[in-house]
């Protein structure tokens, strides 16, 4: 799961942000929502992670404890700030 350190830019329909993993193994083509609101969220407003990049190199998966620039691509992309987690959906 990754926690948003910060944003560096949001716009649509997708944004940028700089990101620790401190649970489980991110992957490119994954969907993710802000933890604690996949239940009953339309299927428009989740984000897909479509890039990770790791030490200016793009990589497949972020594991814990790594850091990494993630591109996510979605209308739930919304300027979430600093802190919030993302949460995989099915």
């Amino acid at each position: 799961m990754p926690q948003i350190y910060e944003v560096e830019s949001a716009g649509d329909p997708g944004g940028v942000c700089l990101v620790r993993c401190i649970g489980g193994v991110a992957r490119v083509g994954q969907a993710y929502v802000p933890a604690g609101t996949a239940e009953g969220l339309p299927a428009d407003l989740r984000s897909t992670l479509t890039r990770i990049e790791r030490h200016g190199r793009s990589a497949g998966l972020l594991d814990p404890p790594h850091a990494a620039r993630i591109t996510l691509t979605g209308r739930g992309v919304a300027a979430p700030g600093r802190g919030p987690v993302l949460s995989r959906t099915p």
